[in-house]
């Protein structure tokens, strides 16, 4: 994984969208015993009161969701996402204190989800025992390892369930590991995948900042990758992801291009002073250093673009 792995992950952020989705795609059911035209409601400050004090693991995200069932009763739904190199044998027991902290504070049900996002195939935990005189304990939760869908990515490309390309992503951000070029072409398709499915703008924006996120690619690449993007919404005639900000705001890739740019290459220049003016993130002097052009130029596109309809 990359070092943007932290708590604060666009795992969270995908779950609170695609819950339904997700439970689909992995605990199908379940799916089926929740009522769903009552909605669901995150419980991030409630979780926030326990997760301060219990540190469970090597975790991309923790996120609690409150769902009503068909005959009326209110359930609670913990999700983990956990990131581990290697196998660590205290998570189940750790996992399992986290669970009780929960109910011990709230006196709710609670079904416990543990993703896997490791690359380890030999590490699965599905439970936790204790065992002493006269006494037993048993916790069982549900794990789900996304490294099991390996063999299965064929179908996963004709599923059109959103999670499907979540996987998918996952699975190449794993297989890629410092293969750059092998990372591009994946994310390439991915990124015409999610385009093809037919799904809303606000679903293809959010599981693109999924897919942009977990395959990250080198400056050049990067670059390479914003000209695809631009290349399919033409040929679908779409503009939902603005690919400048993508690139100059959200990958701060700002810096590496002042340092990057050739001199010379004044075409290439002028496209990426037109990207900058239309977003209206930087002033004329600043994308004067950014590109290497002068100001004269700068405000000649500038008039050019505000002159077009």
């Amino acid at each position: 994984m990359t070092k943007r792995d932290n708590f604060d992950s666009p795992w969270k952020q995908l779950l609170n969208r695609f819950l339904q989705d997700f439970l689909r795609f992995c605990l199908p059911k379940l799916v089926e015993k929740i009522d769903w035209t009552l909605g669901y409601l995150s419980l991030d400050k409630e979780l926030n009161a326990i997760s301060r004090k219990q540190a469970v693991g090597k975790r991309l995200a923790d996120t609690l969701f409150k769902v009503w069932l068909k005959d009326g009763k209110e359930l609670w739904l913990l999700l983990h996402i956990e990131i581990q190199g290697e196998k660590e044998a205290d998570f189940p027991e750790r996992f399992y204190i986290y669970n009780y902290r929960i109910f011990d504070r709230y006196q709710k049900s609670i079904v416990s989800v543990a993703i896997l996002a490791d690359d380890n195939p030999k590490w699965h935990p599905k439970s936790y025992e204790r065992e002493s005189p006269y006494n037993q304990l048993s916790f069982k939760f549900a794990s789900i390892k996304l490294l099991d869908y390996t063999h299965q990515e064929e179908s996963l490309k004709k599923d059109d369930n959103p999670f499907a390309l979540v996987v998918l992503a996952h699975l190449a951000a794993l297989k890629t590991k410092k293969q750059p070029e092998k990372r591009f072409t994946a994310k390439k398709n991915l990124t015409r995948a999610l385009y093809d499915r037919g799904f809303s703008k606000e679903y293809i924006i959010d599981l693109f900042h999924f897919i942009d996120w977990i395959l990250t690619l080198p400056e050049p690449l990067e670059l390479r990758y914003t000209e695809i993007i631009e290349q399919i919404e033409e040929e679908k005639h779409v503009h939902y992801i603005t690919s400048v900000e993508r690139v100059w705001t959200q990958k701060g890739l700002e810096k590496g291009l002042e340092k990057g740019l050739e001199k010379g290459r004044q075409e290439t220049q002028v496209k990426i002073a037109l990207k900058l003016i239309q977003t209206n993130l930087f002033q004329d002097d600043k994308i004067c250093e950014i590109t290497n052009l002068p100001l004269a130029m700068i405000l000649a596109l500038r008039a050019d673009i505000q002159s077009t309809p």
